[in-house]
């Protein structure tokens, strides 16, 4: 069973008002994509897809003397529904937990095979991607808390963080983990122990993990506000209020902030001075921009929720795109290698690889 969307609908709406958002926000759930480099592994409604990188063929496993796609669950199951990008552990494991509205459980699966080797029973949907850290899974759930698993599903703690899910990824600096809510909040918490290290109230609601470059925290809210902050203290560094919200994570290069917001149905494209906040160009997109950037050398590239996929060069200027009309893409892009993979939504194809300079190299649409 898919993940149930009416319901998400009214929690958007719901969240919307009581946040006071900006923007209008998508009523959807989107699919998550990780890759190891040789593999991608993309969350989509019913099941994790295993696919080679190279060529996007899926993978295949001889089990049972029969010859299967490989994807978790091999076969259908109405119980489990996915949208996170997995967690990806040694000895071939990675970690996805389920948005469904009827299983609930948190999963670590062996991807060789796509035989679950433990799992969690959570009471909610797990609407995050997990961290792995130092040998530890910190899962974020639908139920406020985030959880803390050693690699064979042993829980370490669990801390109650907000009175909502949770709906951003934890990231780390090596040191700490940092973690932020709907509930406005954005904490540093000792990975040992779940214990707070200090907490930060940034007036609004948070759906985007921050980005943490250099012992600065950037994070965006749906109010529009992009904070930088020091991951160190919780200290603001600065503020700087954009048009629309902010859904997605920043991206960050040569001193330069970059990211979209969700301006009713439409968008806007920022770059920003990274030590100040000062805004140094914007671009206008028809399309709410939902996603976090890709930034790489010589371009950057974002997806729009109308289905195009813009590249710009560092100063904001257009080098290629794609339109995938009648579809809708919230799903960062990710780099595989050389390649930019873009997961859109309603398409005839689950994901499409391009080359640095725009062209197709391959498509990825799921055996049956």
């Amino acid at each position: 069973m898919k993940f149930n969307r009416l319901l998400l609908f009214v929690l958007f709406m719901l969240l919307t008002l009581a946040l006071s958002a900006c923007g209008a926000p998508p009523a959807t759930n989107w699919p998550g994509l990780s890759t190891d480099g040789d593999k991608i592994y993309l969350s989509s409604s019913s099941h994790v897809y295993i696919v080679q990188a190279q060529t996007g063929t899926e993978l295949t496993a001889n089990l049972s003397g029969k010859v299967m796609p490989l994807r978790f669950p091999l076969e259908f199951d109405g119980r489990m529904s996915f949208y996170a990008p997995p967690a990806l552990a040694p000895n071939d494991l990675f970690i996805v937990g389920s948005a469904s509205s009827t299983g609930h459980a948190l999963y670590a699966v062996n991807a060789s095979q796509a035989a679950i080797v433990w799992s969690f029973e959570g009471t909610k949907p797990w609407l995050a991607g997990p961290l792995l850290f130092n040998d530890t899974v910190f899962a974020p759930a639908g139920d406020g808390y985030l959880y803390a698993f050693d690699l064979t599903g042993s829980q370490r703690w669990a801390k109650k963080l907000s009175e909502h899910a949770l709906w951003t990824a934890p990231v780390t600096d090596g040191t700490n983990v940092y973690l932020a809510t709907l509930d406005h909040m954005l904490y540093c918490l000792d990975p040992k122990t779940g214990e707070t290290l200090w907490s930060k109230d940034l007036e609004n609601g948070i759906i985007g993990a921050p980005a943490l470059v250099d012992g600065i925290l950037y994070i965006g809210t749906l109010s529009g506000k992009l904070h930088a902050i020091e991951a160190a203290t919780g200290n603001l560094k600065w503020v700087k209020t954009l048009e629309g919200g902010i859904w997605g994570t920043p991206g960050l290069r040569d001193g330069t902030l970059y990211i979209g917001t969700v301006f009713g149905h439409a968008g806007k494209f920022y770059a920003l001075d990274a030590a100040t906040g000062e805004v140094q160009w914007f671009r206008d997109e028809e399309g709410a921009i939902v996603a976090g950037p890709l930034v790489l050398a010589e371009q950057i590239v974002y997806v729009t929720e109308l289905g195009r996929v813009q590249s710009l060069d560092l100063s904001g200027a257009p080098k290629w795109q794609d339109n995938f009309e009648k579809n809708k893409i919230y799903t960062a892009p990710l780099l595989v290698n050389d390649m930019i993979v873009v997961a859109p939504m309603g398409s005839q194809f689950l994901m499409v690889a391009y080359d640095q300079n725009g062209a197709k190299k391959w498509t990825f649409t799921p055996a049956r």
